[in-house]
């Protein structure tokens, strides 16, 4: 068992960054996390790994035995809230294209590109997750409290970076190698 060092607990909030580029080039820099990146206020982030797993059996003195598990559905999803009600983030919600001060509700698909969760902290180790690709799309209702600030779920999920997209290739030999992303920790 591990030594407990207090100096690993954490806290800290989220801030999320999303390019409509695939593999943008700047991702691994702070370059990339610039204002029409930002995601606004994020009120709750979370990862969330989803793995599913098959088991395999076998037959051992008349009793049936698992001598095999191995995960076959793998996916990552970052559930997050926002509360920064502005024209880019409600054309993300609704998935629109805003003219002017007009977002027409439905109108596009889902959008793919690059995001990077960075997590920083005067507690604990900051975290920078650089994801190369994924979508982005509401999660459920934005909720209009009067007695509370509005906010909004949304969904980045994690795709394989396979090939393509706009990268160079030296970028597409790192995002090759790390198909669902990179986690960086740090000290503070």
């Amino acid at each position: 068992m591990a030594v407990i060092d207090t100096s690993n607990y954490t806290i800290g909030g989220a801030q999320l960054f999303f390019s409509s580029t695939i593999a943008e080039d700047d991702l691994r820099a702070t370059a990339f996390e610039k204002a029409d990146h930002s995601l606004g206020n994020i009120a709750v982030a979370e990862i969330n790994p989803e793995i599913t797993y098959i088991d395999h059996w076998i037959s051992v003195a008349g009793k049936r035995v698992k001598d095999k598990v191995v995960n076959n559905v793998t996916s990552v999803m970052i559930p997050f809230t926002f509360d920064e009600m502005n024209t880019a983030n409600l054309e993300k919600f609704f998935q629109g294209t805003a003219a002017a001060s007009i977002i027409p509700v439905m109108q596009t698909n889902l959008d793919e590109g690059s995001a990077k969760l960075v997590v920083e902290t005067d507690i604990g180790q900051n975290l920078v997750y650089n994801i190369p690709k994924c979508t982005i799309r509401p999660d459920g209702a934005l909720a209009m409290a009067d007695e509370d600030w509005h906010t909004a779920p949304m969904t980045i999920e994690v795709l394989q970076y396979q090939t393509g997209g706009t990268a160079s290739d030296t970028l597409n030999t790192i995002w090759l190698a790390a198909p669902f992303g990179e986690i960086n920790v740090s000290d503070r």
